[in-house]
């Protein structure tokens, strides 16, 4: 069994989207056979804790995998120190939200990208941008997208003309184009049916009362403040969802991995963040008046609707907590089977050895991991 220690500097309780997300990872590993060990220290407050490389040296594992960042590590220089103090096991790290960081903290990031074996990023702008800043690099770099919060339902019986929206009921949403969108419908007769799904912040809520007002008036069904596994019901009821992310559909958006997990056909926009894959697993739309038409022309062709949702199927991989998990282990795999990998060798000949490399049970039909 192969036995990996997860390092963070958040856990939950404590309130971090990174400690929520390695948690959740930690869980999908042991469920599909790899042994995990989790490390936590509050000495990650400190900026530099020599104690900490110490211990994570002495631990019984055959690989090393942190995550980057986290509340709990605060500006401490130790995370980044792991990979160039350990030589005997692989380092792995997966940079969350690198673009966020300032130039000058190029110094916490210089020992990923010298020393570890492997960098996974969770979008492909973010690997992209880190390829730019280091391009003098040692070991692999891929893409792993992060999973849905929102778990994939049981299959349910679909309306064939219900349009969802899901997200947060606030400003800057693309809110006033799933009302307007309802609102064209309405008026050309359209049979297509709306509902809202949304979560309310507290200090959105004037906002937030003011929509729910007008989608009531609208004749949308509003559902609001559920909990996820209910909110993973109502997707799994509807056909389609109109999601017109003001900047363009990407892989950072959670609704629109939860609507994929739940196999809706997505309406939205495309820019230049939107990836590939992305693209043809949903309809392009330039504004309400443009989805309503899409949709109602994907309505009346029942060949192309099942076409495009086998592609939501196949996109929904990158999204699905297991597929993470069993694309974490042939990483893994291909790691300990060639642990010395250089940037140069892998781009010639690296991402052979990490499909060849990979064990049956872990393949998926697109070929997850990229490295390049």
């Amino acid at each position: 069994m192969t036995k990996v220690l997860l390092v963070s500097g958040s856990w939950p309780p404590q309130v971090c989207g990174v400690g929520d997300y390695t948690q959740v990872l930690s869980h999908e590993l042991a469920s599909i056979g790899i042994g995990v060990e989790r490390f936590a220290s509050d000495r990650f407050s400190q900026l530099y804790a020599p104690s900490i490389l110490d211990e994570i040296e002495r631990t019984d594992c055959d690989l090393i995998h942190v995550q980057y960042p986290t509340a709990g590590y605060g500006r401490s220089l130790t995370p980044s120190a792991i990979a160039r103090r350990i030589r005997s096991r692989p380092v792995v790290v997966t940079l969350h939200e690198y673009s966020v960081f300032k130039p000058y903290r190029r110094a916490w990031f210089s020992p990923f990208a010298r020393h570890c074996a492997a960098r996974i990023f969770t979008t492909g702008e973010e690997r992209a941008l880190f390829e730019q800043r280091f391009p003098r690099r040692r070991g692999v770099d891929t893409t792993i997208e992060i999973g849905s919060n929102v778990p994939s339902a049981a299959d349910g019986r679909r309306q064939p003309n219900l349009v969802c929206y899901f997200g947060l009921i606030a400003p800057n949403k693309g809110l006033e184009a799933f009302l307007e969108l309802a609102r064209l419908a309405r008026m050309s007769s359209s049979s297509l049916t709306f509902e809202l799904i949304g979560a309310v912040p507290d200090r959105f809520r004037r906002y937030a009362d003011d929509i729910i007002t007008q989608a009531t008036a609208s004749g949308i069904k509003v559902a609001p403040q559920l909990p996820d596994h209910e909110v993973a019901a109502h997707l799994a009821g509807a056909t389609f969802a109109y999601l017109p992310f003001p900047d363009g559909a990407s892989a950072k958006r959670g609704t629109l991995a939860a609507a994929f997990v739940n196999g809706l056909i997505v309406a939205t926009q495309h820019s230049t963040i939107t990836p590939d894959w992305i693209k043809g697993a949903t309809l392009e739309t330039a504004g309400p008046q443009d989805a309503l038409g899409a949709l109602t022309r994907l309505q009346a062709d029942p060949t192309a609707r099942a076409d495009l949702s086998r592609r939501v199927e196949k996109a929904a991989r990158h999204f699905r907590w297991d597929a993470i998990a069993d694309r974490h282990a042939a990483l893994y795999e291909s790691l300990l089977r060639s642990p010395l990998i250089s940037n140069d060798s892998e781009k010639h000949g690296g991402a052979e050895l990490l499909r060849s490399s990979r064990p049956r049970k872990h393949a998926l039909a697109d070929g997850a991991i990229r490295p390049q």
